[in-house]
């Protein structure tokens, strides 16, 4: 294979572009949704490696699960009334599966204990997403029970995804949804006006009078809240998708290695142009308030889950965000845990916990969440092959090599001894056994040059 010679200039910032200090602890976020009815916190297996993975942040209730939550109850407290009320999708199968598994297992507490418990574990912060249906005063109830447990919240999510498309047609409109929102803000402001509160936005990309234009629109002319939601997941399969899940997949390649090609571009042509083109609009349109992104990931799919591809994905979103998207304030992966296979780091597999290409990609990145006045930069070496410097106080502290290609890369060292830590595959579609590792490979007091190997992630420590 060819390899191309590329010098790491280890105390100088010679890069496309450059952004000003800020702090990114609530960038390395982690929702929830589903996690204590699947993945149990006396699994010390489970539970040492949450820890280790270093969350700085988790989503509670989730997304869905959130919308329909009930402080108090066994499990989610799901009012079952409630949820055929307001959803014409399948959430109430979804809801009584989750129950029925809740029940299986003996759960009658409100999972809200086992959140404290992982959040306390993991000196992480919070936030916390409202049922925006009930008007009770179980979100105060969530807020004082962290308050409690020393926890720190972040902000509270005034819903998920309320813009869909199975609320609308139980009736729900944005004026339903301001109405709520404006009940609990004050509601929350009163009692504790320094915590920050976010509103739903609705998908971009719809025709004018589109009810996604009106709801965004409509939000945009008022100023109650500090933040704007988005959830991002990049669609890189032709098929369709709903709701974050590929429900029909097209092949367009004979070849899995040409297929998982394609894929690879147009991750990069999301990261280059469709992501921050998307983040700007947003910041636009609502008057430069901050960007909370509670969900991303891949578009869900059996096919690019749990793949080298994905664990490329993963390090490759939270550097750009961090690099090149100072609007956005605040992510949280999705999800933790749970028993699907593309989403989940996580996934409860009869008893048994399977670990996902992800999390030693997450693990590795994590060190650097926890650096004060962070700085970034990217720069793009060769096609697919990107490097990020990312500094503390203006100090140069690691040095992150992610090469799409097939290709091997020298990257000279300069003679300064670094540490290196990298995680590769043979194919982009390779996925790890159960224990989530794929091939790795760390070098101490390294000075020689290093061999960036294709399709690899790799983490320099200066």
């Amino acid at each position: 294979m060819k390899k191309f010679i590329f010098c790491c200039y280890f105390f100088s910032f010679v890069s496309n572009t450059i952004f000003c200090q800020q702090e990114i602890s609530n960038i390395f976020g982690f929702a929830t949704s589903n996690t204590f009815t699947y993945c149990d916190l006396n699994d010390t297996n489970f539970f040492n490696k949450v820890i280790r993975l270093n969350p700085k942040l988790l989503r509670f209730p989730g997304g869905a699960v959130g919308n329909y939550y009930h402080f108090g109850g066994p499990g989610y407290g799901f009012d079952f009334e409630e949820i055929k009320k307001y959803d014409a999708g399948k959430f109430l199968k979804r809801s009584k599966g989750l129950v029925r598994s809740a029940q299986k297992k003996g759960h009658k507490h409100d999972y809200i204990d086992d959140f404290i418990k992982l959040a306390n574990a993991t000196n992480a912060k919070v936030i916390l997403v409202v049922n925006m249906f009930s008007y009770t005063d179980d979100i105060l109830q969530m807020i004082r029970k962290m308050k409690d447990n020393n926890i720190e919240i972040s902000g509270v999510e005034l819903g998920s995804e309320l813009t869909n498309r199975y609320f609308f047609q139980k009736g729900y409109t944005i004026d339903d949804y301001i109405k709520s929102c404006l009940y609990y803000t004050k509601k929350i402001k009163d009692f504790d006006s320094s915590i920050k509160i976010g509103i739903v936005a609705a998908p971009l990309g719809k025709k004018k009078n589109h009810r996604h234009n009106i709801w965004n629109n409509k939000l945009s002319k008022l100023d109650f809240y500090d933040a704007v939601i988005v959830h991002s997941y990049p669609k890189i399969i032709k098929g369709t998708a709903e709701y974050g899940q590929m429900t029909n997949e097209i092949i367009e390649e004979q070849s899995k290695d040409n297929q998982f090609k394609l894929y690879a571009n147009r991750l990069i042509n999301f990261f280059k142009y469709l992501f921050p083109k998307e983040i700007k609009s947003y910041y636009e349109i609502f008057n430069n308030k901050p960007i909370w992104i509670t969900e991303w990931n891949l578009q869900m799919s059996k096919v690019t889950g749990n793949t080298m591809l994905q664990a490329l994905f993963v390090v490759n979103y939270l550097l750009e965000t961090v690099a090149n998207n100072n609007q956005i304030t605040l992510t949280t992966y999705h999800n933790l845990g749970g028993r699907d296979y593309s989403g989940s780091i996580f996934k409860n597999y009869k008893e048994t916990v399977e670990i996902h290409s992800t999390y030693y990609p997450f693990k590795i990145i994590s060190e650097i969440f926890s650096y004060k006045n962070v700085s970034a930069t990217v720069k793009e070496l060769k096609s697919g092959l990107f490097e990020y410097k990312v500094s503390e106080n203006n100090i140069l502290k690691n040095i992150i090599i992610l090469n799409y290609n097939n290709e091997n890369y020298l990257i000279s060292m300069n003679n300064k001894n670094v540490n290196i830590s990298s995680i590769f595959s043979e194919k982009l579609y390779d996925k790890p056994l159960v224990d989530g590792k794929l091939n790795t490979k760390i070098l101490k007091d390294y000075s020689s040059d290093l061999d960036i190997v294709p399709y690899s992630i790799n983490f320099i420590e200066l």
